[in-house]
């Protein structure tokens, strides 16, 4: 063989023997394993944001302290419903400033408060 052909062949099997490396690594230890915490033992987070977009399913929302940071919350079936009236009489705009109450590590708002604007 000739030198090109050589570092071809070590080239492409190193390219194989790190994507099986790093497909192996990436699946799960045990598919039976205990969940990390149960959703009830987390802390409840109450935070206040700004609202960028209400949409039927979720709140879009960026945070005080950090303009950057945006964030879409989905609704919990409990808060389902009364999410579904505010968003039929006209929502939540731009602007409007609510308080979240969340569980810590997840973006499922568990009760929201605000005073949506009038509709435009």
């Amino acid at each position: 063989m000739t030198r090109n052909k050589t570092h071809a062949l070590w080239l492409a099997s190193a390219f194989v023997i790190l994507g099986t490396a790093l497909a192996v690594s990436s699946l799960p230890a045990n598919a039976q394993s205990a969940p990390t915490a149960a959703p009830q033992s987390q802390k409840i987070i109450k935070t206040e944001f700004i609202v960028q977009q209400m949409l039927l399913q979720s709140l879009q929302v960026h945070s005080l302290t950090d303009m950057r940071a945006l964030l879409t919350f989905s609704y919990s079936p409990g808060l389902q419903e009364k999410m579904q009236k505010i968003f039929n009489a006209g929502g939540y705009q731009y602007g409007d400033k609510v308080v979240v109450w969340y569980r810590q590590g997840t973006t499922v708002a568990l009760k929201i408060k605000g005073k949506p604007s009038k509709k435009k």
